[in-house]
């Protein structure tokens, strides 16, 4: 169970309190039913997306956050389950939860359906939203791989990085080519020398980027 930041805690706090009726889902074990709420990361390859939940404590109570990573598009966020609601086989978790906002819950409440076919393989369906991209119970269908550790830096690698550098780089040489036309410097960025410079300057401020995206996924 991880340290979380003190004013998530609060707004976590808060939620638990009024949504205690959010009870886990619990049954008879077997491999391709629900047990209870899996722990790991709900690895989807193909999309460049993980999600989990993460187990939180405030005094005597302890809940759920759910952390959300969308590696092609850069972003990670965070949800509250509301309630949970198990398929009459056990193989579908369907899950409730409302997106948390500048240390605030949002009003509008979300639905995705997980399914089991083994510990280690599940369905889930992604789907656009004007907040970004959620699982869902609609959208597009993807297989899930549940892994202990987290792939929060392979997939920063994979999608986020190259994406990101080929934007900062584009605009770092934008905003020099400006500036040389309009005279202000005399940097000429047509220098094999001064992109080379460019270039270096948007590795590192990339880098430093994705490693805070990373650890904004693993944080909680």
């Amino acid at each position: 169970m991880k340290k979380i930041g003190t004013k998530l805690l609060v707004v976590l706090t808060v939620a638990l309190g009024g949504l205690v009726a959010s009870q886990e889902p619990t049954t008879a074990h077997a491999s391709t039913t629900f047990s209870s709420i899996p722990s790991g990361h709900f690895k989807v390859s193909k999309a460049g997306y993980a999600f989990r939940w993460q187990t939180f404590k405030s005094g005597s109570k302890k809940g759920k956050i759910l952390v959300f990573g969308d590696f092609k598009n850069f972003a990670v966020r965070y949800g509250i389950p509301t309630k949970y609601k198990l398929s009459k086989s056990h193989r579908t978790l369907t899950t409730y939860y409302r997106l948390m906002n500048n240390n605030k819950l949002d009003k509008t409440t979300y639905r995705m359906d997980v399914y089991k076919y083994s510990n280690s393989k599940y369905r889930v369906k992604l789907n656009h939203y004007k907040a970004g991209l959620f699982p869902s119970y609609k959208g597009s269908s993807y297989k899930v791989s549940l892994t202990k550790s987290s792939p929060a830096q392979s997939f920063a690698t994979t999608y986020s990085k190259p994406a990101l550098l080929k934007q900062v780089t584009a605009s770092y040489m934008q905003q020099i080519q400006s500036q040389f036309d309009q005279g202000k410097t005399k940097i000429d960025p047509s220098d094999a020398s001064v992109q080379q410079q460019i270039k270096d300057k948007a590795a590192g401020d990339v880098d430093k980027a994705v490693q805070g995206f990373v650890t904004a996924y693993n944080a909680y």
